[in-house]
């Protein structure tokens, strides 16, 4: 339990960062390129009018990125991809975020990692390693990643890291395939080592709208069968629900957070794929401070009660509204979009009983 003497000089941090647009929270992709295909991945096999050609930044781009995000106020960096260990030069780019001194936590699918690659990771001190575990045996989960052997390297991996004395967070999707194992994995993570284990059942589209991914979405019954099974475990709405849940902030996109993306975009977070500028044109300072008609709407977004779609819907005390995927699904961030209907109506039903 944090003290609420803490909390509350958190709390005051938060909030000016929010007033003075800070991104404390950084999420860079230093590269698309990957070594599995995972059959739900939502950044490989772009079409050209996304990546309109453009090449990845230099290993120079990217660390320009990160002094002018340590300048800007910038506290936590999640570095990914794609694969992020693929980059020939990540272990330059993390100790330059290293020097930096931002809290750096990594994604990666832990196929990369042996001793000598977890020893060096140990030498960054990272916040956390985070990896994707879709079953309980290599039959499950190398056919999601589409690449035999992946589910022994991603495991052992957790071994290794934990030896070399890193935190280990792992992910589970829970798809089609998979989710006849969806209510032991919590077990089996645990088993494992993981410090932490959380599930999702939301598929979005690939980062070009493609909705290729979202073949593999389990149905609505099947959501509400499985969060029935695991109970406790299951995600949870939002922890400080106001006396009104209106009064419930949205997210941070283009105010404490962003995302970065290889080709040098820069963007209001990682699931919100309106560019707002890139910085081989421009400095980020330049891009994050321009007034804007995406940033107009941002800022006019506070609460959900902004958003007229949830001013009448019963579940919005449950609800973890993705500004991202209702553009991406609907076109337009206010709307409320399937999937989410769905999660936040199952959730509103089971802790209704």
């Amino acid at each position: 339990m944090i003290d609420q003497d803490v909390q509350k000089s958190v709390d005051k941090i938060l909030l000016k960062a929010e007033e003075k647009k800070i991104p404390l929270t950084a999420h860079l992709d230093i590269t698309y390129k990957c070594n599995l295909n995972c059959v739900h991945c939502y950044c490989q096999g772009l079409s050209e009018a996304f990546t309109r050609g453009q090449p990845e930044m230099s290993t120079a781009m990217i660390k320009r990125v990160l002094d002018e995000l340590a300048e800007i106020g910038t506290l936590y960096l999640g570095i990914s991809g794609g694969e992020a260990l693929i980059h020939p030069d990540f272990f330059e780019i993390i100790r330059h975020a290293r020097k930096r001194n931002f809290c750096i936590s990594l994604l990666t699918n832990g196929t990369r990692v042996n001793e000598e690659v977890a020893g060096r990771l140990e030498e960054v001190s990272l916040r956390s390693v985070q990896m994707s575990l879709y079953g309980l045996i290599p039959e499950v989960h190398d056919a999601i990643t589409q690449t035999p052997g992946s589910f022994s390297k991603t495991t052992e991996a957790v071994r290794v890291l934990k030896k070399h004395k890193l935190r280990v967070v792992l992910t589970s999707v829970i798809m089609e395939q998979n989710i006849h194992q969806a209510t032991e994995i919590s077990k089996f993570a645990q088993e494992l080592g993981a410090d932490d284990h959380s599930l999702s059942v939301d598929i979005s589209r690939k980062n070009d709208g493609s909705i290729s991914p979202q073949r593999y979405q389990i149905s609505p019954e099947k959501i509400r069968d499985f969060f029935s099974k695991i109970g406790p475990d299951m995600p949870k709405g939002s922890p400080d629900i106001p006396e009104e849940p209106l009064a419930k902030p949205v997210c941070g996109a283009a105010s404490t957070g962003c995302y970065i993306s290889p080709f040098g975009d820069v963007y209001p977070c990682v699931q919100l794929l309106v560019s707002m500028g890139n910085i081989k044109e421009r400095t980020f300072r330049e891009i994050w401070r321009e007034p804007s008609g995406l940033r107009t709407e941002l800022d006019s977004l506070k609460t959900y009660g902004d958003m007229p779609a949830c001013r009448a819907c019963d579940y919005v005390k449950v609800c973890r509204k993705c500004l991202g995927l209702a553009q991406l699904e609907t076109g337009d961030m206010k709307k409320c979009y399937d999937i989410l209907k769905c999660i936040s109506g199952v959730e509103y039903e089971l802790q209704s009983k």
